[in-house]
């Protein structure tokens, strides 16, 4: 006959293991491709709304209409400066 502490002994492993296959089941069944779904991106960027104008703009912006945005990050970044500078 076994002892008591060789019983708790094998039934804590045994224990243990069904909780090891139970964890692994549950992990398979969360993970997924990390990859986005591109006709969900798609449908995604065209329901945004359009940029408001104070935002920079690439050149290949359909609605860009010759907005430059370098010179009118140069033109607000002399503002600004002059804005925090100290006074005289």
């Amino acid at each position: 006959m076994m002892s008591a502490e060789a019983f708790f002994s094998i039934s804590g492993m045994l224990i243990c293991l069904v909780g090891l296959v139970h964890v692994i089941i549950a992990y398979r069944g969360t993970t997924r491709s990390a990859e986005p779904d591109p006709e969900r991106v798609r449908r995604f960027v065209e329901s945004a709304p359009p940029l408001p104008n104070h935002l920079p703009r690439t050149p290949s912006d359909p609605d860009n209409e010759g907005h430059n945005p370098s010179k009118d990050e140069d033109k607000a970044g002399a503002d600004t400066a002059r804005a925090h500078e100290a006074p005289r």
